[in-house]
């Protein structure tokens, strides 16, 4: 791709102030709601009761703190369906931390966190990471409900802008560079039926196996845009 081309430098130009409005509604104040409202519940770990009675609690409460993952549901059953009459139970985890981080933290909270070797050659070591290893009796499940405080600002503007700009780099100029932001714009999309597959694949395969330069022998149903060479894959 010839990045100098007007086209590709007025997309990048597109992107760039998209990438802005973006940021501003990230910066955008949080607002105290006037009566907080409670949504769902976090399922969390905790210490049990006579961990918590050990003077080096606060090691453990520090390892949940970096490495203990919440999860959310909207009742307080915390089951997830995943097929037909087929349901999966959702219960926290346990993350890793990166050097950066590792080496920051107290000495009482470092021995109890090991270091992750690499499980493939695409794993890059000095991405050195590493994994808690307090007994995993120690904690418990607890849950809580989850109550809305705050609502961010809604500025309309901002996100009119943001829908235009977007739009933009949908446009069907920028399609030979773009490649496309999501799929192909709906007006673009062709469904086919069944039978309508089957030829595509029909054709496909008996153009290939003619051995033809350009593989269009036979004739295929649609628009050489929409054929078999196209959707056959």
């Amino acid at each position: 791709m010839n990045t100098k081309k007007p086209l590709y430098k007025e997309k990048l130009k597109i992107e760039r102030e998209l990438g802005e409005l973006y940021a501003i509604q990230r910066n955008q104040n949080w607002i105290e709601l006037e009566k907080p409202y409670k949504s769902g519940y976090y399922m969390v770990f905790d210490l049990r009761d006579d961990i918590k009675n050990r003077d080096d609690a606060w090691v453990f409460y520090e390892c949940i703190r970096l490495v203990g993952k919440t999860i959310w549901c909207r009742d307080k059953s915390f089951k997830r369906k995943t097929g037909k009459g087929k349901y999966e139970y959702l219960r926290p985890g346990i993350g890793e931390i990166y050097e950066k981080a590792y080496e920051n933290l107290h000495p009482a909270v470092k021995k109890y966190f090991t270091q992750l070797q690499p499980w493939n050659k695409n794993w890059h070591p000095y991405w050195k990471k590493y994994v808690c290893n307090i007994p995993s009796y120690y904690l418990v499940e607890k849950i809580k409900p989850r109550w809305i405080t705050h609502y961010k600002e809604f500025d309309s503007v901002v996100a009119q802008q943001k829908d235009e700009k977007y739009d933009l780099l949908r446009d069907e100029k920028f399609w030979p560079i773009l490649g496309w932001y999501g799929g192909a714009p709906k007006d673009f999309r062709k469904s086919y039926t069944r039978s309508d597959r089957r030829n595509s694949k029909q054709t496909a395969k008996r153009n290939i196996a003619n051995g033809g330069d350009d593989l269009d022998d036979y004739e295929y149903r649609y628009a050489h845009r929409h054929s078999a060479r196209w959707d056959y894959w």
